[in-house]
């Protein structure tokens, strides 16, 4: 496998695509498959089709940012795009539409884009030679009902999943995704991977359990909203276990986010803030009748520490590097001014890598928050 990475601000789409290509090391025709996030300023459509007319025999899936990752640090307001070029990897991309509302409608797709890759649905050793990535759109709530049509398809709980959910800045709600030139604002870009190279993903978490815990007593799933907690308003009990008045809890939800146990492990539900009823919202689902850990942030550069030793030991020649990373994370970065020591630690870890902040991390079939979600692909 071999990774290259380059990036533009030219707004102009095709001036933009133009002087991606320009940048790169080989012909365009040699690369496998091009990953490009761009932030949302640009229009989407545009520099897409544009990008996929640059690579015409590549598999190309994009996604728009809420801030950009490359070698330089975290970036705003560019597209940065990376290659695969692999002569032991099979590259297959899908697009899913509508995902919020008819997300087994392209099933068919799916299925047709792992067979193109030589990936066996029900095959319960699937995992050991491929993997997705999986852009998202973020505007919809619909990673889990997407992760889940994925995994029905699939058959493989054990299959590596790694994603995120598509950014954007400003007032505007809106985000994009898109495969081989065509773009949707309610679906998915997947992009399957089956090789003989070993493979690694996992996901960060800067956030330790407290040790408190409380329970939902009432919840909506779909709208991703929790109005009591113990029996009583959810803002109350939130700023009890805090010790401090609800105004004040306020400005604490990034360094106290909600940790939900799923599948034996403690993944993050970002809160996205207070209704005037005193519910809480939530990024990620919370169902009813559950019990949540109260998180404490950590120290960040620990933790990055920790996971750039944990790929090494996994991958000790690292050719291929893919970050996902929440734009809570990206901030708080900025405000604890470690932005450029993370970059830093990145650079010594990795001959090159790449990413975006993102408005919701996968791992797996599970969708978490204030997370990073890495691919990493060796020798």
């Amino acid at each position: 496998m071999e990774q290259e990475v380059v990036s533009t601000r030219i707004n102009d789409p095709i001036g933009a695509a133009e002087d991606l290509c320009r940048q790169l090391r080989k012909d365009p025709s040699s690369y496998k498959a091009v990953i490009f996030m761009a932030a949302i300023k640009y229009d989407f459509a545009q520099l897409s089709a544009a990008i996929k007319t640059k690579f015409p025999n590549s598999e190309v899936i994009g996604a728009s940012t809420a801030g950009e990752i490359d070698l330089k640090g975290f970036q705003n307001d560019s597209v940065v795009l990376t290659t695969m070029a692999d002569s032991n990897s099979r590259i297959k991309g899908v697009l899913v539409e509508n995902g919020s509302k008819y997300p087994v409608g392209n099933k068919a797709d799916i299925e047709s884009a792992l067979r193109d890759c030589g990936i066996s649905v029900g095959d319960p050793s699937s995992h050991k030679s491929a993997f997705a990535i999986t852009f998202i759109n973020g505007v919809y709530n619909a990673e889990e009902t997407i992760l889940s049509n994925f995994y029905s398809i699939i058959k493989n709980d054990d299959f590596k999943l790694a994603g995120g959910t598509a950014g954007f800045t400003g007032n505007e709600a809106k985000t994009f995704v898109s495969y081989n030139g065509k773009t949707t604002q309610d679906g998915a870009a997947m992009l399957f991977v089956k090789t003989s190279s070993r493979f690694d993903i996992r996901q960060e978490d800067i956030f330790n359990p407290t040790g408190k815990t409380v329970y939902v007593t009432e919840s909506d799933t779909v709208n991703r909203t929790i109005y009591k907690i113990n029996g009583r308003p959810a803002k109350s009990v939130y700023a009890e276990q805090l010790g401090v008045s609800e105004s004040q809890a306020e400005g604490m939800t990034f360094e106290n986010p909600f940790g939900r146990h799923i599948n034996g492990a403690i993944h993050i539900a970002a809160l996205a803030g207070f209704t005037p009823e005193r519910a809480l919202t939530t990024f990620a689902r919370v169902v009813p009748n559950s019990t949540l850990e109260m998180m404490h942030i950590g120290d960040p550069e620990e933790k990055c520490d920790e996971t750039c030793a944990g790929i090494k030991n996994v991958i000790p020649n690292p050719k291929f590097v893919l970050m996902m990373t929440c734009i809570t994370r990206t901030m708080a970065f900025e405000r604890m001014r470690i932005s450029d020591k993370i970059i830093r630690k990145y650079q010594n870890a990795f001959p090159t890598f790449c990413g975006f902040s993102c408005y919701g991390e996968q791992i797996g079939r599970v969708h978490c928050n204030q997370t990073l979600v890495t691919v990493t692909i060796g020798e």
